[in-house]
């Protein structure tokens, strides 16, 4: 019983990791399609976010150890979806917001004197740092990040630290600019990145605690 609650969860962490990321990219790519305006990422781009970014802390998610609550836990339903209320609300709600602020700086950036390979690549940059951050949130859906040590998994740990290092080469390694179409960002570019990344974290905890809490209620 344990080991299958186990699993159940761990599956749920990488479904609401994988299909929140991939959702993100449809809706910018589509956003953009739809208004006429440039793809704010290139077909290229997506691809080496969804391979080298998102791969490794995906798998790794199937390693997270049981939770403390693991076996006080009601029994499922027996036909009870993998899909909770809190991982449609991570996957659609904070997903959409994160679109539109990405979107939003898109169709701002385009209005000023950037280049758009300056804009494709932040937008790059956006999408896969948000990932490779946002993965510490999805380890632990039933509890907010300050309650737990977000790097106790070693392996997702090492996956987002490798993943962080291929985003940094794919935007300075000289063949992988020529590759990609990216070109090197200033350092208020990547303040602004980092202010998005934790902004789109603060979404999920708070998504999280608004769960936790009704849950208590409930109880």
């Amino acid at each position: 019983i344990r080991e299958g609650r186990l699993i159940i969860d761990n599956i749920r962490k990488i479904i609401t990791y994988l299909v929140s990321g991939s959702l993100t990219e449809t809706i910018l790519i589509g956003g953009g399609l739809l208004t006429g305006l440039p793809l704010p990422v290139t077909a290229l781009q997506i691809l080496w976010i969804n391979l080298a970014e998102d791969v490794l802390p995906g798998a790794s998610l199937a390693f997270e150890k049981p939770q403390k609550d693991l076996m006080k836990r009601a029994p499922l339903k027996k036909h009870a979806s993998l899909f909770t209320g809190e991982m449609k609300t991570i996957i659609f709600l904070v997903s959409i917001i994160t679109d539109f602020i990405l979107f939003g700086l898109f169709w701002w950036l385009l209005q000023g004197e950037y280049s758009l390979h300056h804009i494709q690549t932040f937008i790059f940059v956006g999408l896969g740092l948000d990932s490779l951050f946002y993965v510490f949130s999805i380890k632990n859906l039933r509890e907010n990040i300050w309650r737990y040590n977000p790097f106790s998994n070693h392996l997702l740990t090492g996956a987002v630290a490798f993943g962080i290092s291929l985003l940094f080469l794919a935007v300075y390694a000289p063949v992988l600019q020529t590759l990609l179409k990216t070109i090197p960002l200033s350092l208020f570019d990547w303040i602004l990145l980092g202010g998005l990344t934790v902004i789109d974290v603060a979404m999920i905890e708070t998504t999280k605690w608004i769960f936790i809490k009704r849950e208590k209620l409930i109880q």
